[in-house]
């Protein structure tokens, strides 16, 4: 039986939040928004990690899936830094808040300037293949690199059926994948992948040490030192090992109460 957990339900008042500054205000809900995305994606890769089938044709096909996930989160990250960079360090916001924020806060801003002021592997991979796609010459270049690779040889296959939610056009995946090897430097695609998740994890890691640091900056400022909290407990959640996320699923006629996807 799963244990139970208690979340804390923080409320906010409308009327101070008023009186923070436009810029406080605004960085306070986007970061806030950039951390739910990350809690979002690593949640989506865990899960999709999670599933190892006996099918190799499954496993082929989930692997794909688990690598766009993860190509999510480096643009995700990427556009997280941007807002720290361009909205706080060197700002006059960043200046009246780093004093302010704790340890741990202060330690993940200064490496993730570090960071960022040395590698642009996440800049890269973002701008050429996560939300822009890259140009003709490069993916005809990523296209002769994936067929020179032999550990695909019999692997260029599309997968389709009924419905687009079991179909993956899979070479299409090769050659980006491919261009982003040529991109991040690497020799093989498992040395790309693991350099390319190294960086995201890293930096992830940084930024959920950042971001809540400076959420309770701005919290201790304008809302005093109490969390004037409620509790909510939740029964029979799953252990995170256990979620996983198939490729293949069966379709069926959606319950009433279903979204419409």
């Amino acid at each position: 039986m799963a244990d139970m957990i208690e979340v804390y339900r923080i409320p906010l008042s409308k009327e101070r939040l008023h009186v923070l500054s436009k810029e406080e205000r605004s960085l306070f809900f986007l970061l806030g928004y950039i951390s739910n995305q990350i809690t979002l994606n690593q949640k989506m890769v865990t899960f999709s990690t999670n599933r190892v089938s006996s099918d190799p044709v499954e496993q082929m096909l989930t692997g794909a899936q688990t690598q766009m996930m993860a190509r999510n989160m480096v643009g995700v990250l990427k556009e997280g830094w941007d807002v720290i960079h361009r909205r706080y360090v060197g700002k006059p916001i960043g200046q009246e808040y780093t004093p302010l924020l704790d340890t741990g806060g202060a330690h993940a801003l200064a490496e993730l300037k570090r960071h960022f002021g040395g590698s642009n592997l996440l800049a890269t991979v973002r701008t050429n293949f996560v939300y822009h796609h890259p140009k003709d010459d490069d993916v005809d270049a990523a296209f002769e690199a994936a067929t020179r690779d032999a550990e695909l040889d019999g692997e260029w296959n599309w997968y389709l059926s009924a419905s687009l939610f079991n179909s993956l056009y899979l070479p299409c995946d090769f050659v980006i994948l491919h261009g982003i090897l040529k991109a991040v430097n690497a020799g093989n695609l498992r040395e790309a992948q693991e350099k390319l998740m190294g960086e995201v994890r890293k930096v992830a890691d940084l930024m959920n040490e950042f971001i809540p640091a400076f959420l309770a900056a701005v919290w201790r400022r304008h809302f005093g030192e109490e969390l004037p909290a409620g509790t909510h407990k939740v029964d029979g959640a799953p252990s995170v090992w256990d979620v996983t996320i198939p490729f293949f699923v069966e379709m069926s006629d959606p319950p009433e109460d279903a979204v419409p996807l």
